[in-house]
């Protein structure tokens, strides 16, 4: 069993170089990607893809701690939520993933301005994060779609933040 109070201990013999970077708090953001039922849920659209790996990693009780950490640094929190509407179904170009996520209505939505259903679907972001993403302070960021956050106003959020340096986390945050 994992002891999740422990503090990291950097390898004896590293394979790389350790980082040069350091976190300057005031330009951080912890970022956080599909925060979502479908996502990080037994009940989710994906769990029979995903679900070993998520249990496998702890994922939710550890972004809930990484939650915490940043809450409590002080530094700035934003969501890039992954969302589908009726128009994106029409594509004509589509990849395995886009396929896949269609064909199980992994996001839906039935509109953008349309919130009828959305409270415990599986768009909706996981119960146990719902604190730390509906506090007031967490930058939302408008939806993205399939890879990721550089289609939406994540990088406009972060800037306007004077962030410069992100923590970045979440099932598929790879």
């Amino acid at each position: 069993m994992c002891n999740h109070h422990a503090t990291y201990a950097d390898p004896v013999d590293p394979a790389l170089p350790k980082a040069s970077i350091t976190l300057d708090l005031p330009r951080t953001a912890l970022v956080v990607i599909d925060p979502q039922i479908d996502f990080m849920s037994p009940e989710g659209r994906s769990w029979g893809v995903v679900g070993e790996s998520v249990t496998e990693q702890n994922l939710v009780p550890n972004l809930v701690r990484l939650f915490e950490a940043a809450k409590q640094a002080g530094i700035t929190v934003a969501i890039s939520p992954h969302y589908y509407f009726p128009h994106d179904h029409t594509w004509k170009v589509q990849g395995p993933a886009e396929m896949f996520q269609h064909a199980i209505g992994m996001f839906d939505r039935p509109g953008a301005l349309n919130l009828d259903g959305f409270r415990d679907s599986g768009a909706d972001f996981m119960p146990e994060l719902k604190p730390y993403i509906e506090d007031g302070k967490t930058i939302i960021c408008s939806t993205h779609k399939l890879y990721g956050p550089q289609a939406n106003d994540l990088v406009l959020q972060l800037r306007k933040q004077r962030v410069d340096q992100v923590i970045l986390a979440g099932m598929a945050a790879n």
